[in-house]
C-alpha cells in the first residue's frame, strides 16, 4: 500500500497540493522582481484558493487578476472551472448567506448588500435572499439579535434597540412591529 488515498478521497485541497490538476491545461507567465520570467500553473494556484474557502466567480477572477493572468486565459480557468463544478455562484450565494445569518442576525437590506459585495449579480443575490428568509423569518432573525444584544449589554431603551435594527438592515416596519410605539418618557 502506497499510504496515498485514492483518487475518490482525496480532497480539493489535497488536489491543490497534489500533481497538478488540469484546468485545460492552462497557464500563464509571471514576472518576478528578478526580471527573470517563470512559467507558473494557474491549476495548483487557483485550487488553493478554492480549497480555503467558497469562492464566487467574481473573486477567483480577480485573484487570477491580481496574479496576472491575462484575460483570455481568465476566462477559460473560469469557463473550465464552471464546467467542473469548482464554481456555483449560486450554490456560494445559498451558503454563504446561511453561514452569515446563522452567525450574525440581519435584514435583508443589510444581507442583500452583503452578497452583492461578493461579486454576486443582483438576480442570484434577490433569489438568495427571498430563499433564506424564507427559511428563516425575518422577524425571528431580528428577535434573535436583540436578545444576543441584551445578554451581552445593559438595555438602553426602545431608541438603542431600533438603532442596531437599523443597522442591521431591518427595515422601519420590521422595527415597529417589534418595538411597538413611542418608548415612554
Amino acid at each position: 500500500m502506497s499510504g496515498e488515498l485514492p483518487e475518490s478521497r482525496r480532497t480539493l485541497a489535497e488536489e491543490a497540493h497534489a500533481s497538478p490538476i488540469r484546468v485545460e491545461g492552462v497557464s500563464f507567465r509571471q514576472s518576478r522582481p528578478s526580471s527573470r520570467s517563470v512559467a507558473v500553473s494557474v491549476e495548483p494556484a487557483v485550487l488553493r484558493y478554492l480549497a480555503q474557502r467558497d469562492r464566487s466567480e467574481a473573486q477567483v477572477r480577480a485573484f487570477l487578476v491580481r496574479a496576472g493572468a491575462p484575460a483570455a486565459r481568465i476566462r477559460g480557468v473560469i469557463a473550465s472551472l464552471l464546467r467542473q463544478g469548482y464554481l456555483n455562484d449560486k450554490a456560494y450565494a445559498l451558503r454563504w448567506a446561511r453561514t452569515r445569518l446563522a452567525r450574525r442576525p440581519m435584514g435583508r437590506s443589510r444581507l442583500e448588500a452583503e452578497l452583492f459585495n461578493q461579486g454576486l449579480d443582483r438576480t442570484i443575490t434577490a433569489n438568495t435572499v427571498e430563499q433564506v428568509y424564507r427559511e428563516w423569518p425575518e422577524r425571528d432573525l431580528a428577535l434573535r439579535l436583540l436578545g444576543q444584544r441584551s445578554r451581552s449589554e445593559k438595555p438602553r431603551g426602545r431608541s438603542s434597540a431600533a438603532g442596531l435594527l437599523r443597522r442591521q438592515g431591518f427595515d422601519e416596519e420590521m422595527i415597529e412591529d417589534l418595538l411597538g410605539g413611542s418608548e415612554p418618557s
